[in-house]
């Protein structure tokens, strides 16, 4: 068959019927979000709370630094599915919730993202550079011989430079011990 000359037929779907959103930090001083709410929550908004409210209230990002514990809302319309933010805070971490706007003060949460941290706007004041050979890292996690550079650089001093992954982030129950750990250290030994 030659797939060159066939016409393209397939067209993505315009929703998954997903109550979803995503974020992702662009740099220090933008994040994106897009978005996904289902029909079935929305139904399920209007028979809890009521079509009055619905009707009342409009769609709107609550952006919330959790590095500062701040927060602010942003007004957006019923067909918007994606959103680029401005963020004043580099190397912070960040969640939005997509929501209704009631009132100034008053915001009813749908759904909420992921966590994610910008990056730092800075130049990097630690000069360490190590590199390390990939063939080092086995099925079973980080060999014994590599695992001597977090032995030798008290990683967890530096959190604040190195950072740590969304994934991370959300998988770790215990935040403090997976800094400047990757995935593959934390979750490939078993």
């Amino acid at each position: 068959m030659d797939y060159m000359n066939t016409p393209n037929t397939y067209k993505l779907p315009h929703s998954y019927g997903e109550t979803k959103i995503v974020l992702v930090a662009r740099d220090p001083n933008c994040l994106f979000a897009y978005w996904e709410i289902s029909g079935a929550e929305t139904r399920r908004f209007i028979d809890e709370l009521g079509i009055e409210l619905w009707q009342k209230s409009s769609p709107a990002l609550k952006v919330k630094n959790l590095s500062n514990s701040s927060s602010f809302i942003i007004a957006i319309n019923d067909y918007a599915s994606n959103w680029y933010i401005h963020v004043d805070n580099p190397n912070c971490f960040y969640e939005v919730e997509y929501g209704r706007k009631i009132s100034e003060s008053f915001f009813v949460p749908i759904v909420s993202s992921n966590y994610v941290q910008t990056p730092n706007n800075t130049v990097l004041s630690s000069t360490y550079c190590y590199f390390m050979d990939y063939r080092d890292f086995s099925k079973s996690g980080f060999e014994d011989k590599s695992k001597y550079i977090y032995d030798m650089l008290d990683i967890e001093s530096y959190y604040k430079n190195i950072g740590i992954s969304s994934m991370e982030f959300a998988f770790n129950s215990k935040f403090e011990q997976c800094f400047g750990k990757s995935s593959l250290e934390l979750f490939g030994k078993e």
